[in-house]
């Protein structure tokens, strides 16, 4: 190492090793980066209320003013903050077939577990807070092994953006076209061991070169690497791409899997439909400080992206420092608070005007107390006899603060808001009491209009965190690839607990008894999108649309019920999700109240019409109805019946009888034939000597014939 200049030499040994490479594009990082670390740095501090520099300080010491600060930054920022914690977005799953519905269910509440296992709410509000005070805020998406179990969490969290450094020839707003994100931060020996601790031995070593390095007179560690009054190192986490060549196959279905996940039951049952080699993008990780290269792996999830997602807010790319909203508001701040001091220095030196006084006007012992006690309100001063009444005493007219000063103050605060865009109305402060609602309505709309890029850049990070955690284009996420085991969830839903069970493997035959294992909402299952929606504007557009519906409700005769669950959800009303479902209860009870007793008309109407037949039938049907409810024999019922027909109905009567007779003619000579038939063949049996018995008489078979007992 050259510590002549500060610059660190780069041996052969390092580049050899591929240490050189990262400690190169680690210190053209922080050199790109220090102009805005620089910016950011003074940003922060407007918020925290260090508007003066040190040089400011003592001039207005030396001058006797006091250094006041009058922060009207951090009540705008405030405003901000909580408009976006009031206003969240909410990750949304779009499925692309009919199959993939109840799979994105199981996604949007897996999602919503993860993010709030890690408190992904206040993690984003930070990150987003850090877009708008410096301009840059940073997300991890991760995942975290339990050192005590066997399973982990997957993570989102918030990264400190003074420790994120990008590679400087990236264009691109969202750094997407980089290559390389370096995540650095200060350790001390003991952590850095515990954490690697197969490198301790290098790392002894280089603490002791350190060491001995302070000891030198004039000679330092370089500060890029090591803090000697914290004896900490800079650990550099640096995720980078590599252009590698595989070889790719392509299935009939139209999977494209690369060589290292193929299995040989795809060309066993004849899948593969080509194979080509192309130059793929993957990432890698290594994790250094100084000269020791600790690992260099690569990427431990599938996803084949960065880890890291940016929030920006004001950023065009090329040439551009990232800037939030108080970069432009620094100038009027400091303005106001230059203004205010020159307001105080004119009350307090014009608090008592002075005048003339003349040599002989007092004694020197009056002298002496008119200079010590003049500006005590109720002090009497003594003079010599006669010197008021000579005029020998004159006082100076106190003139007034001069009315520019005021004015330029609040010109500066007006400036304040115009700059930023959050305006009184979006504030909620200084609104006119004749004021309408539309006008406020428009105010807020101007202001929101004002801030709603950086919002677009908040729904774009939390679109990636989804995309990250879940993967695309064929490559896994986060949780497909670690979130394997069959489990069961529970996730806090607006309607109560409910729990998920995910991976489920269940057993099964079909119809020829073949054992078929399935796997019941699989995670690595399913094709999606994944969309951002958005929350309502503001408050007073909720309360708008709200009313608009009401109005229609009750002057244009809109069914109440029709549109009730959506006023609910415009209205800011605590528990509308329980009063929504028990609606919806009600409702449904309702509707089943009314179908039961449409059932219940019906049967009424079907027995009343019963009744009225019943009694206006004569008495032989009467009869026949009363045996068809089994209520009478039905002999007796048929009876009854034919002694109607014979006395009403004679010729039917008759007709019947006849119809009858003929019907037992046709069945008696149907029985002859079949007779004839069965005797035909005994006489066939008897002379082929089947039979020992006579054969029959006549005068038997006319007996038969006639149906009385047969002769002997």
């Amino acid at each position: 190492m050259d510590l002549t200049n500060g610059t660190p030499d780069v041996s052969e040994a390092d580049e050899s090793s591929g240490i050189g490479k990262f400690r190169e594009w680690f210190r053209e990082a922080v050199d790109a980066a220090n102009d805005w670390r620089q910016e950011a740095q003074e940003d922060y501090d407007f918020v925290a209320g260090k508007q003066w520099s040190e040089a400011d300080k003592q001039r207005l010491a030396e001058s006797g003013r006091p250094a006041i600060t009058i922060n009207r930054i951090k009540p705008l920022i405030n405003v901000l903050s909580g408009y976006q914690r009031l206003n969240r977005y909410d990750i949304d799953f779009l499925p692309r077939t009919s199959d993939d519905i109840d799979i994105c269910q199981v996604r949007k509440g897996i999602t919503k577990y993860v993010l709030d296992t890690c408190r992904y709410d206040n993690e984003e509000s930070t990150a987003f807070l850090d877009a708008a005070i410096g301009g840059l805020g940073w997300l991890d998406v991760g995942y975290k092994f339990n050192e005590e179990g066997t399973d982990g969490e997957a993570f989102v969290r918030r990264l400190d953006p003074f420790g994120v450094y990008v590679d400087p020839e990236s264009h691109k707003t969202d750094f997407s076209d980089a290559k390389f994100i370096c995540n650095a931060k200060w350790v001390d020996k003991d952590e850095l061991s515990s954490v690697f601790p197969e490198h301790k031995a290098e790392i002894d070593a280089q603490y002791a070169l350190y060491d001995t390095e302070e000891r030198t007179d004039g000679r330092e560690a370089d500060p890029l690497w090591y803090k000697k009054d914290m004896q900490k190192v800079r650990l550099v986490e640096c995720w980078y791409k590599v252009r590698e060549e595989e070889s790719l196959y392509y299935l009939k279905d139209g999977q494209v899997i690369p060589q290292e996940e193929m299995d040989i039951q795809y060309f066993l049952q004849g899948l593969v439909e080509g194979q080509r080699t192309a130059q793929i993008t993957k990432v890698r990780v290594c994790s250094f400080f100084d000269r020791v290269l600790l690992e260099d792996i690569e990427s431990p999830y599938k996803h084949g992206d960065f880890p890291l997602v940016p929030i920006t807010c004001y950023y065009y790319g090329v040439g551009d420092l990232p800037a939030g909203f108080v970069r432009d508001l620094k100038d009027p701040q400091r303005e106001i608070n230059k203004r205010r001091i020159q307001e105080l220095h004119i009350l307090n030196t014009s608090g008592n005007g002075g005048g003339w006084i003349e040599a002989d006007a007092m004694t020197p012992e009056q002298e002496a107390e008119f200079k010590k006690h003049g500006n005590v309100p109720g002090h009497f001063q003594k003079v010599r006899p006669q010197a008021l009444t000579d005029g020998k005493i004159q006082e100076r007219t106190v003139a007034p603060i001069p009315a520019a000063v005021i004015q330029a103050e609040s010109q500066a605060t007006e400036d304040l808001r115009a700059i930023s865009g959050l305006n009184e109305a979006l504030m909620g402060t200084d609104i006119p009491s004749s004021a309408s609602g539309r006008a406020i309505e428009l105010k807020q709309k101007q202001a929101i209009t004002h801030i709603a890029p950086m919002f677009d850049e908040l729904r774009r990070a939390k679109q990636k965190v989804a995309y990250l955690l879940w993967g695309k284009r064929g490559k896994a996420g986060v949780i497909p690839q670690y979130y394997t085991e069959d489990k069961v969830y529970r996730v806090e839903g607006t309607n109560g607990q409910q729990f998920i069970h995910v991976n489920q493997q269940i057993i099964q035959q079909d119809p020829l008894g073949n054992t078929i294992h399935r796997t019941l909402n699989d995670l690595s299952q399913g094709e999606f999108d994944i969309i951002v929606s958005d929350t309502q504007a503001s408050t007073t557009q909720r309360q708008a649309q709200m009313w608009g519906l009401v109005d229609a409700v009750k002057n244009l005769g809109v069914p109440g019920d029709m549109v009730f669950d959506i006023i609910l959800d415009l209205s800011d009303l605590p528990n509308k999700e329980e009063i929504k479902q028990r609606w919806q209860q009600r409702q449904q009870a309702s509707q089943q109240q009314a179908q039961q007793q449409m059932q219940l008309e019906m049967i009424k109407n079907q027995n009343m019409n019963q009744t009225i037949s019943f009694k206006d039938a004569p008495l032989p049907i009467q009869f026949a109805m009363a045996a068809k409810q089994g209520l009478i024999d039905p002999q007796i019922a048929q009876y009854a019946t034919n002694l109607m027909v014979q006395k009403m109905f004679p010729q039917l009567a008759e007709q019947m009888t006849q119809q009858n007779q003929q019907a037992q003619q046709e069945q008696q000579a149907q029985q002859e034939q079949q007779l004839a038939q069965a005797l035909a063949q005994q006489g066939q049996q008897a002379q082929q000597g089947q039979s020992s018995g006579g054969d029959m008489t006549q005068a038997a078979l006319k007996s038969i014939m006639d149906g009385s007992t047969p002769a002997m």
